[in-house]
């Protein structure tokens, strides 16, 4: 099915959106056997990439580091927090995504996280954050493009 790159996130808590901000960026930017979905914070875009060859992940994540600080690791990297599901809508988006990596319904995956700086209501990205995303959008291309050329994460 080729290759997608999935922005998660929400737009309206500043600089949670960044993973929807640099999808929305690197529209027209990446190759043509790639996908570019939003997927926001809406676990139903699973039918988008089920049967994906390599999945890159963009979302924001907080590891302690600088704002604006990039991270490079694979699903089987995350640790979930144990949480008792009421309903099947407790599932998230995450869940899901991990979910279809146990049942072989995506291929390789990388996750690229941003360390934010403000998790607020909001509809901007701090500045920190908006300087970043041209070199966000570098590190997608590599990975996309299946670069083995110097990280800078």
């Amino acid at each position: 099915m080729g290759k997608v790159v999935l922005g998660i996130g929400n737009i309206l808590l500043r600089d949670e959106g960044i993973g929807c901000h640099v999808v929305r960026a690197l529209e027209g930017m990446a190759p043509a056997d790639a996908r570019i979905v939003d997927g926001g914070t809406c676990p139903d875009v699973i039918g988008l990439i089920e049967g994906t060859d390599k999945l890159v992940i963009v979302d924001a994540v907080k590891a302690g580091g600088r704002p604006g600080q990039i991270y490079r690791f694979r699903l089987e990297d995350m640790t979930l927090q144990e949480k008792r599901l009421l309903s099947i809508h407790d599932v998230s988006l995450l869940d899901n995504l991990m979910l279809m990596k146990v049942w072989d319904k995506v291929g390789e995956d990388v996750v690229i996280g941003i360390e934010p700086k403000e998790v607020q209501w909001g509809l901007e990205l701090t500045m920190e954050l908006r300087e970043k995303i041209p070199e966000i959008i570098e590190v997608v291309l590599a990975e996309v493009n299946n670069s083995e050329g110097e990280r800078k994460c």
